[in-house]
């Protein structure tokens, strides 16, 4: 009786293999949308992980930076293309979660997208140019509210990480300071170093050879803990701002009728790819933290972020365009 259930336990093993060699892999190349320009820390992320997509669905990966309104003409391009698991995009925090709060009309639902996984998280950094007289958060705050609505910080434009950290600044320290926007996190940088504005928030890829070449000073960081490239300063939470954090992230979304085994399949390749200690490595050198999720963790993290920012958004007075 044991022989014949261990024969009908290796057959039914044999008849498996099978099923598992035909689970989904892509027909043709794959398209990997960005809704960003070349340079920026998504398409850095992008760029690192291609070739492990590359190879582990054995088909091309192409990148398609379609930058435009915000991020929304990448997203929408992915909501609108074929649910195959041929096009997949990369869309971020303020895409997903703050332009509905900023736009009238995107152009599309973010319900048309479904998640599949985190890819990273960039450390966001209080800095203040080296010619002004701050050392600590706690001096920043001061100066702020002993000239309310005097001191302006730059942004990387309206509904920017950088802009939403601000709003959060003044909405826990009880401050009133002024968005200056640029064209970017580019621009802003380049005007933080000219000391064209009193202080910002960057990511930390962004604005370290700065801090290390003494043209910027950082303050704080907007994350639960400690960067370990800026080891010496401290967390917004430990420098007195209870409950400060900015979550500065993207992640992979596909069209929301792409079938669960598509989605499985690519979020096991995406999760495998950012557990790679070389892809941690790579990430780490521009001030990045893997972030794999799983669909479900994504898209609660993006409703509870979409929660917070669409209400601090209204509360500041910000209209929709």
């Amino acid at each position: 009786m044991q022989r014949r259930i261990l024969l009908a336990g290796l057959a039914g093993a044999l008849l498996a293999r099978p099923a598992l060699a035909q689970a989904w892999a892509p027909s043709r190349q794959v398209t990997l949308v960005l809704g960003f320009p070349p340079g920026g820390a998504s398409d850095a992320a992008l760029r690192i992980i291609q070739p492990h997509l590359q190879a582990a669905l054995g088909q091309t990966v192409v990148i398609d930076n379609r930058a435009g309104a915000g991020g929304n003409l990448g997203a929408l391009a992915v909501a609108r293309s074929a649910p195959d698991g041929t096009t997949i995009g990369s869309a971020n925090m303020g895409t997903l979660a703050v332009n509905p709060a900023l736009v009238r009309n995107m152009g599309f639902e973010v319900s048309e997208l479904a998640p599949v996984s985190m890819i990273f998280n960039a450390v966001n950094v209080l800095y203040v140019p080296a010619n002004r007289p701050w050392r600590s958060v706690a001096e920043l705050v001061a100066a702020a509210k002993a000239r309310p609505e005097t001191l302006n910080y730059g942004t990387g434009g309206v509904g920017s990480p950088g802009h939403l950290s601000g709003i959060l600044l003044d909405h826990i320290a009880g401050t009133r300071t002024v968005p200056v926007p640029y064209r970017g996190g580019g621009p802003q940088i380049l005007a933080a170093v000219a000391a064209e504005h009193d202080f910002g928030f960057s990511p930390l890829g962004t604005v370290l050879s700065h801090m290390q070449a003494g043209t910027l000073r950082a303050l704080g960081v907007a994350t639960r803990t400690r960067a370990p490239q800026l080891s010496a300063v401290p967390t917004m939470i430990e420098a007195g701002l209870p409950e400060y954090e900015v979550l500065n992230w993207d992640g992979i979304v596909v069209p929301r009728a792409t079938p669960a085994p598509i989605r499985a399949r690519l979020g096991e390749v995406i999760r495998a790819t950012l557990s790679d200690p070389q892809v941690a490595a790579d990430f780490a050198r521009r001030g990045l933290t893997p972030w794999p999720t799983s669909e479900e963790a994504m898209e609660a993290q993006l409703g509870a972020d979409a929660t917070k920012w669409q209400a601090l958004i209204r509360a500041a007075g910000i209209q929709p365009s």
